[in-house]
C-alpha cells in the first residue's frame, strides 16, 4: 500500500531546498546552505519511505535511509549553531559530526539489515532492521544534536522573539514525538507528523 505522506513531505522539502539555495546564492550566510542540506537529507529519507511503501525496501536503499536519519539531526544542529553565530562551538561540533558520520557510514555499509524486519514493517521500519552494533552509534549524533537544537533555539527565541527560532524548536519537538510514536507502534501517525514537522521547519528555515 502506497502512503502519500512521505511523498508530500519530499515535495515540501524540495520547495524549501530551492528557496534556501536561492537565498544563499543571493548572499545569505552559511546557515541557509546548512538548512538546505538538512532538508535535502530529509528528502532522501522521505523519498525512500514512499518507495518502500510502494515496492518494498532494497538493502542498499535501507542502508541509505538509516544513514540519513541521524545525519539529519546533526545537520540541523550545525545549522542552528551557525544561525546563532557561535563559531567556536560550530568548529568543534563539525569535527565531532564528521568523525561520527564516517564511523557510522562504514558500519552501515558493512551491516546486513534484517530482511524479515524490512518485509514486516515496510516504510515504518525505522531503525529496527539494523544490527544493534550499528544502532548504538546513532544516538551519539542524535542526542547531542537534539540538545543543542533545543537549547539554542529556545535561547534565540527568548532573546530575539524571532519566530524562526520558535518554529525550529517546534519542528524538532514534533520530530521527537513522531519518533517516539513510531517506536510505540503508531506507524502511520509518524509519517503524518513527519510531514507537519517538515512544513514547520522548511518555513522557519526560509524565515530565519
Amino acid at each position: 500500500m502506497a502512503y502519500p505522506a512521505p511523498l508530500f513531505s519530499s515535495v515540501v522539502s524540495l520547495v524549501g531546498i530551492i528557496i534556501l539555495l536561492r537565498q544563499y546564492v543571493s548572499g545569505a550566510k552559511l546557515y541557509k546552505l546548512l538548512f538546505a542540506l538538512q532538508l535535502l537529507d530529509m528528502m532522501v529519507g522521505q523519498v525512500l519511505e514512499f518507495l518502500a511503501s510502494t515496492a518494498g525496501w532494497t538493502i542498499n536503499g535501507y542502508r541509505l535511509y538509516y544513514f540519513s536519519s541521524p545525519l539529519s539531526a546533526a545537520l540541523l544542529g550545525l545549522a542552528v549553531i551557525a544561525l546563532t553565530g557561535r563559531n567556536r562551538l560550530f568548529k568543534v561540533f563539525l569535527v565531532y559530526v564528521i568523525i561520527l558520520t564516517v564511523i557510522l557510514g562504514v558500519q552501515v555499509v558493512r551491516a546486513e539489515p534484517s530482511l524479515n524486519k524490512l518485509e514486516e514493517l515496510g516504510p515504518f521500519v525505522g531503525g529496527e532492521a539494523m544490527p544493534g552494533y550499528v544502532r548504538i552509534l546513532s544516538p551519539l549524533l542524535t542526542i547531542p544534536s537534539g540538545i543543542i537544537i533545543l537549547i539554542l533555539a529556545a535561547e534565540g527565541f527568548l532573546k530575539t522573539r524571532n519566530q524562526a527560532y520558535a518554529g525550529i524548536l517546534a519542528g524538532n519537538i514534533i520530530f521527537m514525538i513522531a519518533g517516539a510514536l513510531l517506536r510505540q507502534g503508531y506507524a502511520e501517525a509518524f509519517l503524518w507528523l513527519e510531514l507537519l514537522a517538515t512544513i514547520v521547519l522548511a518555513y522557519s528555515f526560509i524565515k530565519s
